[in-house]
């Protein structure tokens, strides 16, 4: 069981990037680039709602985001290296924007780490090579559609549409990876709504013995070993 909660918990941070990811913004940035702004608007993303800072520990909130900015591993988490590790065997290209990004802005670096740690995890635990690819594509994925969505902001009128084509592509191509994720946590749940629902059965089938044997336990009638 705790193994399909962790596979669950990789899948379903794919679909929580945006929030999570915003909140890097305004740790250690350079104050020219200019960048807060653009990446805590809800324009490329939003930042955090109220709803995911009051969260409980465990469910992606404040508290569980502390640790995360700190490269911890634990339960359903990566550590730095492991990480990276991943990222550069599927992605070695996303793996040196890491590395520069690690100078250049440690705050957004920090946060990448943390997002990616918590989204390989699940792959780690189910040993899932399609999966870990995913994630770590959907992780470059959200990196460079904030940064696209930064730059068409700051483009010349004659290089907006590239860029926009660009960042189309990268989303649409985003859209599948999360909709691909929804859709195998769906299956994986009619699998176990199906076998609770064939445990319920048998146990309505076996209504008298089950009593009986709990009877038998309440009032010591029963034999022991």
């Amino acid at each position: 069981m705790k193994k399909k909660l962790i596979t669950l918990l990789g899948i379903l941070a794919l679909t929580a990037i945006p929030a999570v990811y915003s909140a890097a913004q305004g740790m250690d940035e350079p104050k020219d680039m200019d960048e807060g702004s653009g990446w805590q608007s809800g324009r490329h993303g939003g930042g955090m709602d109220k709803e995911t800072m009051m969260r409980p520990r465990g469910s992606g909130g404040l508290e569980e985001m502390k640790g995360m900015k700190e490269g911890q591993g634990g339960p359903g988490f990566m550590t730095e290296e492991e990480t990276l590790a991943v990222i550069k065997k599927n992605d070695p290209a996303f793996a040196d924007k890491l590395a520069d990004f690690k100078t250049a802005a440690p705050g957004k670096y920090k946060m990448i780490i943390a997002i990616g740690g918590k989204m390989l995890a699940g792959a780690r635990f189910e040993q899932d090579a399609n999966m870990e690819k995913d994630a770590v594509r959907g992780l470059s994925l959200e990196f460079d559609s904030k940064e696209l969505g930064l730059k068409y902001d700051k483009a010349a009128d004659a290089d907006k549409p590239a860029i926009k084509a660009d960042l189309k592509a990268k989303v649409a191509e985003l859209f599948d990876l999360r909709l691909k994720g929804q859709e195998i946590r769906i299956s994986r749940m009619e699998k176990e709504l199906a076998r609770l629902k064939k445990n319920l059965e048998n146990r309505k089938a076996n209504k008298a013995k089950i009593v009986d044997e709990r009877l038998e336990q309440l009032t010591g009638e029963g034999y022991g070993w």
